[in-house]
């Protein structure tokens, strides 16, 4: 026999979701097959969920990607750079993916 358990706090945002792990991901994966990235992490604590972007394991994130999971408005995504300056904060994860997109945005050295 089952027993069904219902936790109110189950509902609350614990992580990044699906697509927004998807489209991350995608350009993380685009940026290993042309060799400017190299590994990644991921962390997590009770109000913030990071993806961590490295050129080696052994140095600072390139790039992070933060979600705030108790945002109340907007600015839910931050991207931040090696030395930990916010680069853009959005409300929209796909702002910030754009950003990674560009062309004129290479390692940070």
């Amino acid at each position: 026999m089952f027993k069904v358990i219902n936790n109110k706090n189950f509902k609350d945002e614990i992580f990044f979701n699906k697509k927004e792990l998807g489209e991350i991901l995608n350009i993380y994966g685009s940026m290993v097959s042309k060799g400017e990235w190299k590994d990644y992490a991921i962390f997590i604590n009770k109000n913030v969920v990071g993806f961590d972007i490295y050129r080696k394991a052994t140095e600072k994130p390139l790039f992070q990607i933060i979600k705030n999971l108790k945002s109340k408005i907007g600015q839910k995504y931050q991207l931040k750079d090696q030395q930990g300056k916010i680069i853009k904060n959005s409300d929209e994860l796909k702002n910030i993916i754009s950003i990674l997109n560009k062309k004129n945005l290479r390692l940070i050295k």
